[in-house]
């Protein structure tokens, strides 16, 4: 199955919605179109054009034939759709094609008239507050100023943002979510929790009404709450189980094995030097109960800068499918394992991964 495309940020002077085709099919006509051998499936053949298919497509027809995606361990895709082509012949589906990068992305039932990713562009671009645009695996994202500048004592000064998305393809609901800025040093972080994440239901595919949704949406509890556990997370001691959780998504998100090495090694630097503090040769040792309850040298705003600066100065390191920016949303929803208890005094750092010598390859 084809893999998940990088996010790529988009020149604001440029736009893409012309190259993303929703056309209606069935699993009938879908099994007719494929390009296979007994193998491998090539692509989906349309209007005489091959669209490899990517996993965005095989999970959300999974979805629509209500089976668990799982499946596809168990069966080859070829087999799947075959089944399908037999018991849901006529089940009117539509797929969204991306004709610039000759990919099938996701599948919806083939109900109304979709919003045309152009209309998505348009309001976006039409809003002062638009900072960035990036595209990957489906979905359209916008970074939006949302308040004015506030300082976190012993850090910086940040911005409070949104980011939004949109699936360009029909699949899930778009969404906002709130995100800070740090000023000193450009760090981004999306805040990817319910709690500070909005879904938008549109109403019409003209663009009316995700241009009204979009223009007066502020969450200024989420804001405010955003604001005070920024503030908090300045003056509290990071846990060791707050570094182990930074430390298990770098393990997931960074592709090649050296970089994960070099970004442990300056995070146990930063938290200065845990293992050796507390007398183990690696931290998953401590027992997960003690690890809440035991301080390291850095604070939970140092991890959660850190953090920031990797997604956001060295993205071309993680994975497609990295879930780094869910650190921030997981850390600042719940209470700090330490708050209250071990004040922090020390300032944050401008950056914390300067000097490292990562390595370009991918594994």
């Amino acid at each position: 199955m084809a893999q998940a495309g990088k996010t790529q940020k988009i020149d604001l002077n440029t736009r893409i919605g012309e190259r993303f085709e929703p056309i209606p099919i069935t699993p009938h006509e879908m099994v007719k179109s494929l390009d296979s051998d007994s193998s491998k499936i090539n692509g989906l053949v349309l209007d005489g054009t091959t669209y490899k298919l990517s996993d965005r497509f095989y999970k959300t027809l999974a979805a629509e034939l209500g089976i668990p995606y799982g499946v596809f361990g168990f069966f080859t895709p070829h087999e799947v759709m075959t089944r399908a082509a037999e018991k849901l012949p006529d089940l009117p589906l539509r797929v969204t094609v991306d004709t610039a990068q000759g990919q099938a992305l996701g599948l919806t039932q083939n109900k109304g008239l979709p919003m045309p990713v152009r209309f998505i562009e348009n309001v976006l671009h039409e809003d002062r507050r638009l900072q960035e645009v990036e595209y990957g695996n489906g979905v359209l994202s916008a970074l939006l100023d949302l308040d004015d500048p506030w300082e976190v004592p012993n850090d910086s000064t940040y911005h409070v943002r949104v980011r939004c998305r949109v699936p360009v393809d029909g699949v899930g609901m778009p969404d906002m979510s709130l995100a800070t800025w740090r000023q000193v040093c450009s760090n981004g972080a999306v805040a990817e929790t319910s709690l500070f994440r909005t879904k938008m239901e549109i109403k019409d595919n003209s663009g009316e009404h995700f241009r009204r949704l979009l223009t007066s949406f502020s969450n200024p509890s989420g804001v405010e709450m955003l604001q005070s556990k920024m503030c908090a997370a300045a003056g509290t001691k990071a846990s060791v189980g707050e570094v182990v959780l930074l430390e298990g998504l770098i393990r997931r998100s960074v592709a090649n094995t050296r970089n994960q090495m070099l970004l442990r090694e300056r995070l146990y630097e930063l938290a200065e030097n845990p293992c050796v503090r507390y007398g183990v040769t690696d931290l998953s040792n401590i027992g997960m109960k003690k690890r809440a309850l035991l301080p390291v040298g850095c604070s939970v705003a140092d991890l959660l800068n850190f953090a920031s600066e990797l997604a956001t100065h060295h993205s071309e390191l993680l994975k497609p499918e990295s879930t780094l920016q869910t650190f921030a949303g997981t850390v600042l929803s719940k209470g700090f394992d330490l708050e209250d208890l071990y004040p922090n005094a020390r300032r944050t750092s401008d950056f914390y991964l300067r000097g490292v010598d990562f390595s370009r390859e991918a594994a």
